[in-house]
């Protein structure tokens, strides 16, 4: 009876549809939140930090030469220090470099002048006329104590400056320094500025609002290369090495360059050990302020859109892709990432954060093949209870053991998918074959008998009462034959092996005593040629002792009289190998390929062919195949045909 509960194939596609449009939707979503979050916290999540190191990387295949003639840098440097003596200098010597840079638009001094010298009380008020005299200087304080307090110049001139704004430097938490904040709120409230703003306040050119922005915010600074900002040793500018009007409308900054007055920082294109003057880190930041070249990055909400686009992509390229497709597409999406980040920092100064994107596509693809794998799981485990209730309807014998049934992987279900189906085909074989043995094989003989009981009833052609009687003998017993070869085959096939030691040699020999009398009547000699003294297998003796019977029945039918059918057991390895070869007629090989098939008869179109249902060879092979071993034939057209049959050695049985 046919199975009632298996799903319809159409329910089972919309089931197993539906289930996976669900997990999809699932999948995406989480990918999409997990996305969001990762890009929109990223500084509390850790991800920031990666961000950096993407950064530092793209940053350094960018950078482009810093170009803007208006800046000047006066480095205090080892050979200044060398030819002016230790550090700090005399204030007299910065009042002296002032008279030499009276053409400059302004002067900002990248250093503090907190402290007074008492050793030369008079030099403060040198440069504090120098600079009322210059009009157009800028001196540096520094908030210090968590912006708390602010550390100033000394009185003297803090007044005469025209400017002051503070210098402080913030780097990040692994202590890159990337960003400038030009503006900030001391703890008390008070509002303080950079040294660059108060520079170009004091050079008439204020920074726009788009180039300095609220107080705190932090501006990302386009490293350059100071390829066209002009730098003069202190030393030599005093030496009056520097063309006359070298200063004239330039903004001045001065500030130390030695490599032991410990005024650098690592950035972006420095590398590890090594760092960038403070003063050189300003004329960057001076440079992007007085072109407003600032690297932008989109605030964090838009940020988190930009990340999940790509994630979505993906994950609806999923949703139609194979899962080695959907491997490239991720790969492909992460490679476009990179490089569109790349190109928006080169031509658009625009950095986008890109791990927040680059983890959400690295996530997305072991979750969504997780997640297809268990749909594809529990459907095939749907499938396999359905079939085996159909092979529990159909006797078919389940040979799945139980290390396989323990096994919940993809493959081993698939692989047991593929046992069931295959048994369910062979089941449908033997229901044809069953089929064509009942419209065919079966009616033959009875439809011939039939015909003689009408034939009979006329009384011009009836057949005498012996000749009838011979005949309906002869269709009854093809009929029973039949019959009696489909049984055995179909028990083969299907009933549970007896298990026990058979000698082969004693199944041999029975053989050849149950066929003496059909040999000896047409002078067929059967002989035993070689063979040991024992040789065990494990089987069932009844199963391979007909077999066995099968081959040797075979062998006499086509043999011719007074020949000889030759039998030899020999052991290879860990089998033993029967073999059987009578001197008949022999086959073609287009014939050997469908010897073992159930229904099929060698030369069955000749009259002298001899009797039989094609069923024999194929239960010989059934038999072979169930106690693990095979069976080959070798034959040619007038020299005879040789069966040879491999069986399994019994364990501690070898001769």
């Amino acid at each position: 009876m046919a199975n009632t509960s298996q799903p319809a194939p159409a329910d089972f596609w919309r089931s197993l549809e539906r289930r996976t449009r669900t997990e999809w939707l699932l999948v995406t979503g989480v990918m999409l939140v997990l996305t969001t979050l990762l890009s929109y916290f990223s500084p509390q999540l850790g991800t920031a930090q990666i961000d950096r190191t993407f950064y530092d990387q793209v940053l350094n295949l960018t950078a482009h030469p810093a170009r803007n003639n208006d800046i000047v840098i006066i480095a205090i440097d080892d050979g200044s220090i060398a030819r002016l003596g230790y550090w700090p200098w005399r204030r007299g010597v910065h009042a002296e470099l002032l008279e030499r840079l009276q053409g400059a638009r302004a002067v900002g001094f990248d250093m503090l002048f907190s402290d007074r010298n008492p050793a030369y009380p008079d030099d403060d008020i040198k440069l504090a006329d120098a600079i009322e005299r210059h009009g157009r200087v800028v001196l540096a304080d520094m908030m210090a104590n968590d912006r708390r307090d602010i550390v100033s110049p000394v009185p003297e001139l803090a007044q005469a400056a025209a400017r002051i704004g503070y210098i402080n430097i913030y780097p990040d938490n692994d202590g890159v320094v990337r960003a400038l904040v030009l503006r900030e709120h001391l703890e008390s409230g008070e509002y303080r500025e950079h040294l660059l703003l108060r520079m170009l306040e004091v050079a008439g050119q204020p920074a726009s609002p788009q180039s300095a922005p609220p107080p705190g915010e932090a501006l990302l600074i386009p490293y350059g290369r100071l390829q066209n900002i002009t730098l003069y040793p202190y030393a030599g500018v005093l030496d009056g090495l520097a063309p006359p009007r070298a200063f004239d409308d330039k903004l001045v900054l001065i500030g130390s360059w030695g490599s032991g007055l410990g005024d650098t920082f690592p950035t972006p294109l420095t590398r590890e050990g090594a760092g960038m003057a403070g003063v050189e880190i300003l004329a960057n930041g001076l440079n992007s302020l007085i072109g407003n070249n600032w690297i932008h990055t989109p605030n964090r909400a838009l940020m988190a859109v930009l990340s999940c686009l790509p994630v979505l992509l993906v994950c609806l390229a999923f949703r139609r892709l194979s899962p080695r497709r959907s491997l490239l597409a991720v790969f492909i999406a992460m490679v476009s990432i990179v490089a569109l980040c790349t190109v928006v920092m080169r031509y658009g100064n625009v950095w986008l954060p890109i791990t927040a994107a680059l983890i959400g596509l690295l996530l997305a693809y072991p979750i969504w093949s997780w997640r297809s794998q268990e749909v594809s799981l529990r459907h095939l485990d749907r499938e396999l209870a359905a079939l085996q209730l159909d092979r529990q309807a159909l006797a078919v014998d389940d040979a799945t053991d139980s290390a396989t049934l323990a096994d919940e992987s993809l493959p081993t279900r698939v692989g047991q998918l593929h046992q069931a189906i295959s048994q369910l085909r062979k089941a449908q074989r033997t229901r044809d074959e069953t089929l064509r043995f009942l419209s065919h094989d079966m009616r033959a003989p009875q439809t011939s008998i039939l015909a003689l009981a009408e034939l009979q009833q006329d009384p011009d052609h009836a057949l005498a009462q012996p000749e009838l009687l011979d005949r309906i003998t002869l269709h009854a017993h093809k009929t029973l034959n039949l019959v009696d070869g489909f049984v055995r085959l179909a028990r083969a096939e299907a009933m549970p092996l007896q298990r026990a030691p058979v000698d082969l040699v004693q199944l041999i020999k029975q053989s050849r005593d149950d066929f003496w009398p059909q040999a000896k009547h047409r002078d067929i000699r059967i002989e035993l040629t070689e063979h040991p003294e024992f040789a065990w297998t494990i089987g069932d003796s009844t199963l391979l002792q007909r077999a066995w019977n099968n081959l040797l029945d075979n062998a006499l039918k086509y043999s011719p009289d007074h020949s000889r059918i030759e039998c030899r057991l020999t052991m290879e390895g860990d089998q033993w190998v029967l073999h059987i070869k009578d001197q008949g007629r022999g086959m073609a090989a287009d014939q050997l390929t469908r010897l073992f098939q159930a229904f099929n008869r060698v030369d069955s179109h000749l009259a002298n062919n001899p009797d039989g249902a094609g069923l024999g060879l194929a239960f010989v092979k059934v038999v072979v195949q169930r106690h693990g071993g095979t069976v080959d034939v070798q034959s040619r057209p007038g020299i005879g045909t040789q069966f040879t049959v491999r069986l399994p050695v019994a364990p501690d049985r070898h001769v």
